[in-house]
């Protein structure tokens, strides 16, 4: 990863280390879409609806995860003299704005599944059907169980929320291309 270069220290700010998570989520989305579009589909470039909501949101939760992950290491960071936005703020008021970002984020692709043209686009991406619904309204739910319960005193239970991000980053892989 770009933030661990030697030289380039981008790990001590937080807006550098924040912008390298960001790039990483972004760009590893449009060189893919890029390289499929032009060398393997043979199509000229162009962003269609559902690669722009990708790229919004992994962006988004890129950002989220560069936040995140300073939480569980803030003493060591304030001893080192490394500031980010737990540091200046406080980690339950970065948590909370994290997490209120991923449930915006998740309320949008739940919007963005409604107005989907593809019937199993919307029973997929929106709990359209009661009961029946999976996608982004069931991972907006497991996300704000786990933050209620998260004790940021306690290193393990922020890092266990750390990995959770991780995991509905995996899960969001699994349901953009479900998203039209």
């Amino acid at each position: 990863m770009v933030t661990a270069v030697p030289l380039l220290g981008w790990k001590r700010s937080a807006i550098t280390a924040t912008i390298s998570l960001c790039l990483q989520g972004v760009c590893s989305q449009v060189g893919y879409f890029i390289h499929m579009q032009n060398h393997v589909f043979k199509r000229p470039i162009a962003f269609p609806r559902s690669q722009t909501f990708a790229i919004a949101f992994l962006g988004l939760l890129h950002i989220v995860i560069a936040q995140l992950k300073d939480i569980p290491d803030t003493e060591g960071d304030r001893k080192h003299g490394v500031k980010n936005l737990s540091i200046l703020i406080g980690s339950k008021p970065v948590f909370w704005i994290c997490v209120s970002l991923l449930e915006i984020a998740y309320g949008v692709a739940i919007m963005v599944g409604i107005s989907a043209p593809y019937l199993w686009s919307k029973i997929i991406t929106w709990p359209s059907h009661g009961a029946s619904g999976v996608g982004h309204a069931i991972l907006a739910l497991i996300l704000w169980y786990r933050a209620k319960s998260v004790d940021l005193k306690s290193n393990a239970s922020t890092h266990s929320f750390y990995m959770l991000i991780w995991k509905l980053v995996s899960a969001e892989y699994f349901l953009i291309p479900f998203v039209r």
